[in-house]
């Protein structure tokens, strides 16, 4: 049987693929939701620890609670988007390479993180803080 109809509906409205998912984590998570496997949807993300990888989101969602889907342009851009998420499975997590740069280097093909950047803002600042004192 190639699609087995007595399967229960997923539990969660389906997000379309390649979105950027943000969440109210304190530094901000970001995720990039996935095609369905099986009857439930996946997402990829990156966490210290696993680093990144695929889980399904009825289990992310249990740790993060989605305050924003940023659905991607078209469908091609979608799947583009998962594509790079999956290209990144089994990297490890790093402070200047964490969840937020995982994220938008697949859905917008270049990493970024306002976390980062904005810490090395102030730590810019204080060094010239620093500097300026004496």
């Amino acid at each position: 049987m190639l699609l087995d109809l007595r399967q229960p509906a997923p539990t969660f409205p389906l997000i379309p693929t390649g979105s950027l998912i943000q969440t109210d984590s304190k530094l901000g998570h970001e995720l990039i939701a996935g095609p369905l496997v099986g009857n439930q949807q996946v997402v990829g993300h990156k966490e210290p620890g696993p680093g990144a990888h695929p889980e399904y989101i009825g289990n992310a969602v249990q740790r993060y609670q989605v305050t924003r889907v940023i659905p991607p342009l078209s469908n091609e851009h979608g799947m583009v988007s998962w594509q790079r998420m999956e290209q990144q499975f089994g990297d490890p997590w790093a402070t200047l390479d964490n969840c937020q740069h995982a994220a938008r280097k697949a859905y917008y093909g270049t990493p970024n993180s306002p976390t980062v950047t904005g810490f090395a803002v102030v730590a810019g600042l204080l060094v010239l803080w620093l500097a300026n004192r004496n």
